[in-house]
């Protein structure tokens, strides 16, 4: 792994943000209410340098976000991520629903779900703007991934002609991926990215898991820029770590 990027964090991972405390989560809410002190904001604000504006080139950037296995949070992740970059940088970035089989980002930003992702992949007259929704953070927009029309797989290679509409628009491209282990969605749009990072629940699976999800993903795009390590647990107080 070339990099890893902690995210020191205990909230919950699904559909909440963060609070005063690290140990405690607010309800859920949609992006529109979407605050964080300035102890995780730093967080956040780091993980949006390493990836995003640390680059000297101009040109757009695409990167995706996946898992080993499901409930490591990279849904929670992404949405952060995007909005520290809308937020922070003032970038025009877009967040991008990939893991249509289990969304959550159009009820975490409180907009409606469809038309989204599934839409314009099925290969109708649908543009990509039609899928779009702004979010109430400034500079962020979002594409849900809509809910489910049919059993059918999605066709993943109308998206590489959607990314292409969307870096004339967005100078930030967040893509929220399926976990690796569930199916081969990441492994396919990974390689039309910038780079791929792995979302990492701490303790949630083995080493040889994470393993077999970086091998497939090297695979498919050589770019893994690194490893987020999620809801990581402190044997003694965090202000001891702080001081090694």
């Amino acid at each position: 792994m070339s990099q890893h990027l902690e995210i020191l964090r205990r909230a919950r991972l699904e559909g909440e943000v963060f609070s005063r405390a690290w140990g405690t989560a607010a309800a859920a809410a949609p992006a529109l209410a979407l605050s964080r002190p300035p102890s995780t904001r730093d967080q956040w604000r780091q993980l949006a340098h390493e990836l995003f504006l640390r680059r000297r080139e101009a040109r757009p950037c695409a990167i995706g976000l996946t898992s080993p296995t499901a409930g490591e949070g990279t849904s929670h992740v992404a949405q952060h991520l995007a909005a520290e970059l809308a937020q922070g940088g003032q970038w025009a970035t877009l967040l991008v629903e990939a893991n249509v089989y289990r969304p959550t980002q159009a009820v975490r930003h409180g907009v409606e779900p469809d038309p989204g992702l599934r839409r314009l992949l099925t290969g109708n007259s649908l543009p990509l703007e039609g899928g779009l929704r702004q979010t109430g953070v400034e500079h962020l927009w979002l594409l849900p991934a809509g809910t489910a029309e049919s059993a059918a797989a999605p066709d993943w290679t109308r998206l590489y002609s959607l990314l292409g509409t969307a870096r004339e628009r967005f100078r930030a491209i967040v893509i929220d991926l399926p976990p690796v282990n569930l199916s081969t969605d990441a492994l396919i749009v990974g390689g039309w990215l910038d780079g791929l990072v792995l979302v990492i629940q701490a303790d949630l699976c083995s080493r040889e898991v994470i393993q077999n999800a970086i091998s497939r993903l090297r695979r498919a795009n050589p770019n893994l820029l690194g490893s987020v390590l999620n809801r990581r647990k402190f044997p003694v107080p965090e202000a001891i770590y702080r001081r090694l």
